[in-house]
């Protein structure tokens, strides 16, 4: 009796969601020398031949970027602000008809919503560089034009394609900006930082960069040697959870932000993590699949300003 339950178990069919999990990464940063903080995924402006990032002064970018990695699947992608708002979102979600009831941003008491319907995800294996992305779905295209620079990193990382047929957008991620307004109320900014956080600062023309573990505890890495030591920083921050393309996208973007700031204009930067719980107090996500996949996140908010 037991060799027929057993023989029944082998031979039954597994269903293929059974074990498919569909994993959402997300980093941004968090500019806290703003009158109200934002979170972004970079700033705007161009990159000299010479590292340095010249501002762009038309408007602030404020976003994290995510990826999505697992099986192809079709879904619904849902991102709240915490008693904020959004500034920009890439694609823009749309209502499915125009007898549509539902809206794809709106706000509920301090909290806007953003829903991104009938999403489809593939994986596409050509290389980084033949990736598609079809910018059609972008209302205007000039909004990009701070940051195109930095879009090409976020394009390397081995993710699944984005389609978003509502409005012909085809990329590597999807972008939103939201302000942080209720970050630091509980607490300043400098009693986490002193705690756990990377201080940048100029040595002799150079980008050099202390590692703080503890107050009075700081370890030098020598930037200007490897980068090596930063990005293993900040895959430490992320728990482990980041591929390495991510991490290096994220260092490759605000690199040039934190050089500008402390080589041309003498400042001394700090960079540091943001708990779960702050994290989740700036805003949320969720996403349902239509195959049933099990999704999990990993995000990663850091904090910059000037010391």
């Amino acid at each position: 009796m037991v060799y027929m339950i057993l023989l029944t178990l082998v031979c039954s069919p597994v269903t293929e969601t059974s074990d498919q999990t569909v994993f959402v990464h997300e980093w941004g940063v968090v500019l806290i020398d703003e009158v109200i903080p934002t979170v972004s995924g970079a700033e705007r402006g161009y990159l000299e031949e010479n590292g340095m990032l010249q501002p762009y002064y038309s408007m602030a970018v404020d976003a994290p970027v995510i990826w999505f990695h697992g099986p192809e699947f079709t879904g619904t992608l849902t991102v709240e602000v915490q008693n904020g708002y959004f500034s920009l979102l890439i694609p823009l979600p749309v209502s499915e008809s125009i007898d549509d009831e539902s809206i794809p941003v709106f706000q509920e008491g301090d909290n806007y919503t953003a829903v991104w319907k009938d999403l489809t995800f593939t994986d596409d294996v050509s290389s980084s560089s033949d990736r598609p992305y079809d910018r059609r779905g972008i209302a205007d295209y000039s909004i990009e034009e701070g940051f195109l620079w930095a879009m090409p990193f976020w394009r390397e990382v081995p993710a699944l394609t984005v389609t978003y047929g509502a409005v012909s957008y085809t990329d590597r991620f999807i972008y939103y900006e939201c302000s942080a307004s209720n970050l630091f109320d509980e607490q300043d900014p400098s009693e986490i930082y002193q705690q756990h956080s990377l201080v940048f600062h100029e040595e002799n023309g150079e980008l050099k960069a202390d590692l703080v573990l503890a107050p009075g505890n700081r370890i030098r890495i020598e930037l200007a040697v490897s980068d090596e030591g930063i990005l293993e920083v900040l895959q430490d921050w992320g728990g482990d959870e980041f591929l390495v393309e991510e991490i290096e996208a994220l260092w490759k973007t605000w690199k040039p932000s934190i050089l500008t700031r402390c080589v041309q204009y003498g400042e001394a930067v700090v960079l540091f993590p943001l708990t779960d719980e702050q994290v989740e107090s700036i805003s949320s996500l969720d996403l349902q699949t239509d195959q049933g996949y099990s999704v999990e996140y990993s995000r990663l908010f850091l904090a910059l300003g000037s010391v």
